[in-house]
């Protein structure tokens, strides 16, 4: 299960920032995460309910917002929703190699005192 070890740089970086802007704890953290990366938001959630214990997250919430995939046919321009399965062009049915978003895995915003 890897959405331990993203959760654990995840409490880092929120632990780092919260250093930087003074804050005595934290109360939510945000991620981004595109469908296309393989991430489980309920594994990232109980993986992050286990590992906030004995740090400035302990009483805090984890925020997710999950990013549709996007690709770009290079034949049309058209862009237009993919999935793992499934990257044709729905108008001249050309196989997607630009994926203009889906991948994205970053700590969007950190909220604390």
């Amino acid at each position: 299960m890897h959405e331990v070890s993203i959760i654990q740089n995840v409490i880092e970086i929120a632990t780092q920032k919260a250093f930087e802007n003074n804050f005595s704890k934290i109360n939510k953290v945000s991620l981004k995460i595109g469908q296309l990366t393989g991430v489980m938001p309920e594994s990232l959630n109980f993986a992050f309910d286990s590992c906030i214990q004995g740090t400035m997250l302990e009483e805090s919430t984890l925020g997710i917002e999950e990013v549709d995939a996007l690709g770009k046919c290079e034949a049309c321009n058209l862009q237009f929703s993919i999935s793992h399965f499934n990257k044709l062009c729905p108008t001249c049915n050309n196989f997607c190699t630009s994926i203009v978003r889906g991948y994205e895995l970053y700590v969007d915003t950190i909220e604390g005192d």
